[in-house]
């Protein structure tokens, strides 16, 4: 990494203490993994979370929308970070991600978790144009649906609206023909047909405007090179990874990279989330310092939030676990 990017060390002791101010505030029953995750988030930027304004916008959501809701704690902590991250200017976030929700409920989506992911996705585009994109976004929805009826389920809506976002004169059927090159060129190369395959291809076609093969021999090179280095890539992983090709143009795993998934393995308070998860985090923190090394033109051209897609794609998978956890719990006690 460049000099006036953080260390191993640094990285991870700021994420420990952006991980301490998370837990002390007001997040209910969130799971662990989605506070650490939210952790990344402002670790990645090389920033202390504020405490006050994140706990002041998940209460916000409680008092909109009460018990009965698809909003789990997971997500809507998970959300809560996110628009703290980004500092929109947008006033009322809360309630602007309420209506688009409704929005692409009103465009046939179902009322999940992952939708409110998607709302927040919306934020992006001028109010004016997000019920447009919200038809649109359930337009590719089924065309995708279409090539994988038994995989595409409610988590897909995320999806869905990051290729609404592509310039309008290029057709859904395009946008949805250029996602499944991408899925089956990954497919091709070893990757899981799986839920995170399809979000990474849909990061792909969001990247590049065509069928950009010499990106998928980028992503091998990276992935190999991690399974060189005995770090086993999971579907937690695709997705991050996809972007860390993009910025590096294929670079190889690097030992800053490698160092820092060790620091964080033996971190205290991480030793026993599993290596994927510690390896998720340490791909995410690393992803966005290489962000750091790009020009202000390059971040412009990078079109999608880097940080939003990590943490959409992640929460979900660690929501998606949690809710199969309980699942087991219950059976196993009935």
């Amino acid at each position: 990494m460049k000099e006036n990017l953080a260390t191993s060390d640094q990285l991870t002791t700021l994420l420990m203490e952006n991980y301490d101010l998370v837990r002390k505030s007001k997040t209910g029953f969130a799971a662990k993994r989605i506070q650490l995750l939210i952790a990344c988030l402002f670790t990645g930027k090389n920033e202390t979370i504020n405490l006050e304004d994140f706990s002041e916008l998940n209460q916000q959501f409680k008092k909109a929308l009460g018990s009965f809701t698809a909003l789990t704690t997971n997500t809507r902590v998970s959300i809560a970070g996110l628009l703290l991250a980004d500092a929109y200017e947008e006033e009322d976030l809360v309630s602007s991600v309420i209506q688009n929700y409704q929005m692409l409920i009103g465009a046939g989506f179902k009322r999940t978790e992952y939708t409110y992911f998607a709302a927040y996705l919306l934020l992006k585009y001028p109010p004016e144009e997000r019920q447009q994109l919200a038809s649109r976004a359930r337009e590719i929805y089924q065309l995708i649906r279409k090539d994988h009826p038994f995989l595409t389920g409610t988590e897909d809506v995320t999806s869905a609206v990051l290729l609404a976002g592509l310039p309008s004169e290029e057709k859904p059927e395009a946008i949805a023909a250029r996602n499944e090159y991408y899925f089956q060129q990954f497919a091709d190369i070893g990757l899981k047909k799986e839920n995170s395959l399809q979000f990474l291809a849909a990061t792909a076609t969001c990247l590049y405007p065509n069928r950009e093969k010499n990106f998928i021999q980028q992503y091998r090179r990276v992935y190999r090179s991690l399974k060189e280095k005995k770090i086993r890539v999971k579907p937690l992983h695709y997705v991050t990874l996809g972007i860390l090709t993009f910025l590096t143009q294929g670079e190889p795993a690097t030992e800053e990279l490698e160092a820092l998934i060790q620091q964080i393995r033996v971190q205290k308070g991480l030793r026993f989330e599993g290596a994927a998860f510690q390896t998720a985090l340490a791909l995410s923190l690393y992803t966005e310092q290489r962000v750091g090394e790009m020009s202000q033109a390059q971040i412009e051209s990078l079109m999608i939030s880097v940080h939003v897609l990590i943490a959409i794609e992640q929460a979900a998978a660690v929501s998606a676990a949690a809710a199969a956890s309980a699942a087991a719990a219950s059976s196993s006690s009935s």
